[in-house]
């Protein structure tokens, strides 16, 4: 193949000389590994920490969330009750005023007077029930009055 000992040398120079080249190639190589082997490590590290942060966040709110449901369910109790409460007091608020109705017009009744009062006007008819029995009452102690005082008989 070869035929002269400076071709055995040209080519042994060019091989070296390949070869110093290649090493120096796969040491440039291997440094661009290493390099992006250390900055995929950083970058990995930092997303670990960012995805402990995300996770923190998220626990931090699943926590206010809890809380916000947990007072949802209170305050919904409540409003129940008041709901609850109003509608009791708006039945005996009704209740009272059907029976204050009843009594005025058994008054009116008794009374034989035709009075202008609004069947929606419960203080009204209430005061007119209160003078009805504060004149019975009065007429009752006059009657207990003369029934306690002696009579002379003729």
């Amino acid at each position: 193949q070869f035929e002269e000992i400076h071709e055995v040398m040209a080519r042994y120079k060019t091989l070296v000389s390949m070869h110093q080249d290649l090493m120096q190639s796969a040491q440039e190589g291997q440094e661009k590994i290493e390099r992006a082997k250390a900055r995929l490590a950083r970058y990995m590290e930092e997303k670990d920490d960012e995805i402990l942060q995300h996770n923190n966040e998220l626990a931090r709110l699943q926590m206010r969330f809890d809380r916000a449901r947990s007072d949802v369910i209170i305050w919904e109790s409540r409003w129940a009750h008041i709901q609850n409460t109003a509608a009791k007091k708006t039945l005996l608020l009704g209740t009272i005023k059907m029976a204050t109705l009843n009594l005025f017009q058994i008054v009116s009744k008794q009374l034989k007077e035709t009075t202008f009062v609004s069947l929606e006007d419960t203080h009204k008819q209430l005061d007119m029930v209160q003078q009805f029995i504060q004149d019975l009452s009065d007429i009752w102690a006059e009657v207990k009055k003369k029934d306690q005082t002696p009579q002379i008989r003729v």
